[in-house]
This record gives structure tokens, C-alpha cells and sequence, in this order.
């Protein structure tokens, strides 16, 4: 695919849009942001001034159909992606969905279906996987250096309290209708992490605290695979947390630290003793999965490499099998969508 500038289109104007919009500066000029869409022409309008945006509109299908935008990226609350990122791809939009790109697994077998029917790149926004420190850790891992992976450990926990920079994020995570608790905003990182480290496990097992509303506040996922291996996995909106997590093998143990989904370095620790290795990084770190799109889309693919298809989906799997042990239930879970 012949494609000399990639012209992107921002579907809201949230923090997560404004970190991914600076990210994407930081690219060559190929990358451009030619539309923005958000619930209110006013926020629009703003957000196109603080980017130099030419084109702004109070309506997600304006930017699909204006035809001045080859890929969209979805910064809009969770249970909004699967309307949004179905009717760009329909369109012929490619679209970068921030995850969780959906609420539930059938959903986005749905949306992989549709990007297959109307030849169209579809992608995950998991940021994780596109990070040069957590590529150059899994590289490790398959070089042996640790052995054969037998324990995964990680953790995405932090006290929800109001901030003043992110005044909406705990009325979000506390909602339902949003698509609020744990699980989603920061226990799919570990139930990736240990999905990138492991693959899919044979036995899932979790438990979790709700409030009253039925929104997961403290969630604790244990894996199981043939190999013998396991997985702990913890997230919640109760504690502060440390944000690491670890892979450990006969031969050692790789350890990221704090805020492991996007990290600097890594340590490595065998017999020879603890090694930080430290990877050069820049930026907010959105820009490296936005590369990843790009280039995707000029080699004519449909699906990201570093942001498979049958990762994401297996991951909402097990977070539909978690919800399911927990108790917890999103809009959509009932929805048939064989028609």
C-alpha cells in the first residue's frame, strides 16, 4: 500500500487522547493528525488548536466519513469503543482502539470479523507490548537465559482518590455503565504481561471484592498450565501497589520495576549475579504502538505483528472468565451479535 502520509483522526479529547496526540508528534513528518472528534464541537475545537488540528467535529462519524483520515485512534470511554471502532471499520478506517478495546471477548471477535470482511487494519492499542524495554525482556526470556518460565508475578493496584489534573478518572472507574473496576483499567497489564510470558493457561482461578454497585475494587488471578507453571496476578482500587512484576526460571528471574507496563530498564539475576539493563526510550511511549500501525498499513496487513489479534482476544477471554468467577458483569455481556 502506497500510503506517503498516514493521516490520523483522534476520537476524543481526554488525557489518554492528549498523551497518545503529543506521542505522535514525535514521529516523522509521515505522521500526521488531520481530524478530532469529541461529544462537544467546543472541546473539539480546542483540542484542534493545542495540536494544530485542521479539521474538528462534535460527532465520531463526521471524522469517519470526511474521508480526510486513514486510520482512527479511540481514546473514548470503554464501553463506547465497539460502536466507534465498528463503524470506522465498516468505512474502511483503519482504527487503533485503546484497550481494553472492548468489554467483552465476544465483542471483539465481532470487530475482528468486520475488519477481515471490509479488508481493514484493526489493532489494540496495549501499549505494553510496543515498549522497547518490555520487547528487549521477552527477547531475554526467549534466549534461555533464565530457562524454561515457571512463575509469572505481577500487580496493577492503586487507592482511587480524586485528582485534580483527572477529576472524572474515579467517577469512570467506579461506574458500571463505564465499564468501572480494576479488571479492565489495570489488571489486563498483569493478565497480559503473563500472557506475553506464558501464553494461555489451562485453569483459571479468581476471587475479588465488589461494592455495592458491583465493581471490582480488589482482584486476585491465579493461572495454571500444563507445564506446571503458575501465574499470581493482583489489581485493584484499594491499595497502592508497587507496579512490578517478574518472570522466574530454574536459571533466574527477570524483574521489572515500578510502573512495569512502561519501564526503563529491566533487571536480570542468575548465578552471576543482578544485572539492570537499561533501554533507551523516549517520550510518553504511545508513539511506538502508533509506529507499529504505520507500518502496518503500508505493508497492506490487517492485523499489527506486535499487536496480534488472537492475543487480544484470548486476553478478554480470560477477563470474561474472570468476571464471570467474581461476579462482575459490563453492558454487553448478553448482547448476540451473530447478525
Amino acid at each position: 500500500m502506497g500510503i506517503d502520509r498516514v493521516r490520523w483522526g483522534i476520537v476524543a479529547t481526554g488525557n489518554i487522547s492528549t498523551q497518545f496526540t503529543h506521542d505522535l508528534g514525535l514521529l516523522p513528518d509521515d505522521a500526521v493528525v488531520t481530524a478530532v472528534a469529541s461529544r462537544s464541537q467546543d472541546s473539539a475545537q480546542k483540542f484542534a488548536a493545542e495540536f494544530g488540528i485542521p479539521h474538528a467535529y462534535d460527532d465520531y462519524r463526521r471524522l469517519i466519513d470526511s474521508g480526510e483520515v486513514d486510520v482512527i485512534y479511540i481514546g473514548t470511554p470503554h464501553p463506547q469503543h465497539y460502536a466507534v471502532a465498528r463503524t470506522a471499520l465498516q468505512a474502511g478506517v483503519a482504527v487503533l482502539c485503546e484497550k481494553p478495546v472492548t468489554l467483552t471477548a465476544q465483542q471483539a471477535r465481532d470487530l475482528i470479523a468486520v475488519a477481515a470482511e471490509n479488508n481493514t487494519l484493526f489493532a489494540e492499542a496495549m501499549w505494553m507490548r510496543t515498549n522497547p524495554v518490555i520487547q528487549a525482556l521477552f527477547e531475554d526470556l526467549g534466549s534461555g537465559s533464565i530457562g524454561e518460565p515457571q512463575q509469572v508475578v505481577a500487580d496493577f493496584a492503586f487507592k482511587l482518590q480524586k485528582q485534580s489534573h483527572k477529576p472524572s478518572l474515579p467517577v469512570r472507574l467506579l461506574d458500571p455503565a463505564l465499564g468501572g473496576g480494576s479488571l479492565m483499567d489495570g489488571g489486563i497489564y498483569p493478565a497480559t504481561f503473563a500472557y506475553m510470558a506464558l501464553g494461555r493457561p489451562a485453569e483459571v482461578r479468581a476471587v475479588g471484592s465488589l461494592n455495592e454497585d458491583g465493581v471490582d475494587l480488589n482482584v486476585a488471578m491465579a493461572w495454571r498450565y500444563e507445564s506446571g507453571a503458575v501465574a499470581a496476578l493482583t489489581c485493584g482500587l484499594r491499595s497502592q501497589n508497587p507496579w512490578v512484576a517478574s518472570i522466574s526460571g530454574p536459571d533466574g528471574n527477570l524483574q521489572l520495576p515500578h510502573r512495569f507496563h512502561h519501564p526503563e530498564y529491566y533487571v536480570r539475576t542468575t548465578a552471576s549475579g543482578a544485572e539492570r539493563i537499561a533501554v533507551p526510550t523516549h517520550g510518553r511511549g504511545y508513539h511506538y504502538e502508533a509506529a507499529e500501525v504505520m507500518r502496518a498499513l503500508r505493508q497492506g496487513l490487517l492485523e499489527v505483528p506486535a499487536l496480534p489479534h488472537a492475543g487480544t482476544l484470548e486476553i478478554l477471554e480470560l477477563l470474561d472468565e474472570t468476571r464471570s468467577q467474581i461476579g462482575v458483569r459490563y453492558p454487553g455481556d448478553d448482547d448476540d451479535l451473530s447478525g
